[in-house]
């Protein structure tokens, strides 16, 4: 008896304690979408909305595939069926957040990169004004990102929508619980720990500043850091409420870890981000590694993580000088990770209750967007100088700017007489400054004759404006050879992009071949103009291993390597 008087006592305790936790948060603007074809949706989202007593008219079920990835026409279905009930029960205008659960579709293949997407991300949008981008070619920037401010559908016009999912049923519920209890203040061992590999300075060096710069923040808000700029791959850490780092593309995680996992000891409540193209290709086991995957993190305990389905370039990687501070203000899950997060219509997918907060009050809100309605009027980035100068058989562009608010960066593009403008490069900017700051960056291989170029500035809430022109005439001394220039991403799974370079007009093969020099397929055959290019590769019936592109132009043989892993 004594035993059974503890063992209730304990309990009691524990419903007391959830109940105050979320006596003051309603989940009344929460829908759950619950897929019928599916035993694991119907438990997850049965526990997720039983525990955070979600109202029977906020739940959700639909008849869809179980099936991970789906096609187009069966997204179309989901959505359709979704937005009907959604309209029929009047909550289009009362729900700010939508939650999927393990056993919903996670990605859709459309049969392009560039048109794929999550499930999530394309849900974010419906019965809103941004509905028509949906299925879209490439990305739109989210009207909510770098708001540092509460949101709401009505000021935004999109839904911020999050996922329950994990290897298991067991790992989601841990997911779950570890939500339950908001805290009155970040525990005073808990470290934010952010792993750099500077090794990528030059091609996407931006995401290592942003760990410096979170640094900064948090410190000022008298939390520990762990900031590791060495080559090592950190594993093993303690008391983590965030981490951030470079997952397998770390160049060092092989040397320590297998798949890049961490083995840290996460605190409940902690969030993370890698810098990792598809970790969350699936979050069911087995999973065939490649790339690291964010269902290790969940099974070793993060509360809430960040993924993407398909490769979503460095661009669309959450800024964690954002996401870190924002969490560590007292704002929810989705909230910190979709301020962060650059881009709709995309590859994203969040895990975790969207509105757990690691503290229960909120600190500050400097709210602003591109939307009418923002409360905030930033000064514009005012760009003082921008030069073109030929260096050899390369382009420096130099600028500088003498104020900036919310400057996410620029994008460098570049075209040709009579060409259609390209993107060749981006330069992540400083934010918020009254501090003049420089730039630069170097074209090293533009074609001879007269190269024009601009500067793309882009805020952190999705506005945009373009430079002047700049014209450089570039001269060469002899005749370059048309060549590969490499895939992107590689390794890949099952999709990427072959870029190549026309040194002049004519007939031009781009082939792929196994390693026994077998055909497998043909992406272009016919005539080009001078120029870069890049054509989309689909491996999704091939087997694993090595492959070689082949480019034919001009009577030149160009050969390139790549990696196909499932």
């Amino acid at each position: 008896m004594k035993t059974l008087s503890i063992t209730f006592s304990i309990l009691t305790a524990c419903i007391a304690l959830t109940a105050s936790a979320f006596a003051s948060q309603s989940y009344n603007d929460v829908l759950v979408v619950i897929n019928s074809n599916s035993a694991v949706s119907e438990q997850i989202g049965s526990y997720f909305a039983t525990q955070r007593n979600i109202p029977t008219t906020n739940i959700i079920r639909i008849a869809v595939p179980v099936t991970e990835e789906i096609t187009d026409a069966e997204f179309q279905d989901l959505r359709s069926k979704l937005e009907t009930i959604i309209v029929a029960r009047g909550l289009q205008n009362t729900v700010n957040y939508i939650v999927t659960t393990k056993g919903m579709p996670l990605k859709i293949n459309r049969g392009n990169l560039y048109l794929n997407a999550s499930v999530e991300s394309e849900l974010m949008l419906i019965l809103g004004r941004f509905q028509s981008y949906i299925g879209g070619y490439s990305r739109i920037f989210s009207p909510y990102f770098g708001v540092h401010g509460d949101f709401s559908h009505a000021v935004y016009d999109i839904y911020l929508v999050t996922r329950l999912d994990g290897y298991t049923v067991s790992d989601v519920y841990g997911l779950i619980d570890r939500a339950a209890t908001i805290p009155s203040s970040i525990p005073a061992s808990a470290a934010f720990v952010m792993d750099q590999d500077t090794s990528w300075d030059s091609q996407a060096g931006y995401l290592n500043t942003n760990m410096t710069n979170a640094k900064t923040q948090l410190q000022a808000k008298n939390l520990n850091v762990t900031l590791d700029k060495t080559s090592l791959y950190l594993t093993h850490q303690t008391n983590v409420i965030g981490y951030v780092s470079w997952g397998s593309n770390d160049r060092y995680a092989s040397l320590v870890t297998d798949h890049a996992k961490q083995y840290n000891t996460y605190l409940p409540g902690a969030i993370a981000e890698t810098y990792v193209s598809n970790g969350a290709r699936s979050l069911s086991a087995p999973i065939v590694y490649g790339q690291s995957v964010i269902a290790d993190m969940i099974a070793e305990g993060v509360t809430g993580v960040k993924g993407y389905v398909y490769e979503p370039y460095s661009s669309a990687m959450a800024d964690v000088s954002i996401l870190f501070p924002m969490y560590a203000d007292g704002y929810s899950l989705a909230e910190s990770f979709f301020s962060a997060s650059p881009f709709l219509s995309w590859m994203d997918v969040v895990i975790g209750d969207p509105k757990y907060r690691v503290v229960n009050t909120r600190i500050g809100s400097s709210a602003s967007s591109s939307d009418s309605t923002s409360v905030s009027h930033p000064l514009p980035v005012e760009l003082t100088t921008f030069r073109a100068n030929v260096v050899g058989t390369s382009v420096s562009l130099a600028w500088a700017t003498a104020t900036e608010t919310n400057n996410y960066g620029f994008d460098v593009e570049r075209r040709y007489t009579n060409g259609l403008w390209k993107k060749i490069g981006f330069v992540a900017g400083n934010g918020s400054s009254n501090q003049a700051h420089t730039y630069s960056y170097s074209d090293n291989m533009p074609m001879a004759g007269t190269v024009v170029y601009r500067l793309k500035q882009v805020d952190r809430n999705g506005a945009f404006e373009y430079s002047k022109e700049l014209n450089a005439a570039v001269s060469r001394t002899g005749q370059e050879a048309s060549k590969l220039l490499g895939n992107y991403p590689n390794p890949f799974n099952p999709q990427t992009m072959i870029k190549f370079q026309l040194f002049q007009a004519g007939t031009v093969s781009v082939k792929i071949f196994n390693a026994l020099g077998q055909e497998v397929a043909t992406l272009v055959n016919g005539e080009m103009q001078q120029g870069e290019y890049e054509v989309p590769f689909n491996g999704a019936n091939l087997a694993s291993g090595m492959y070689l592109t082949e480019l034919r132009a001009g009577g030149v043989v160009s050969v390139h390597k790549i990696l196909l892993t499932k």
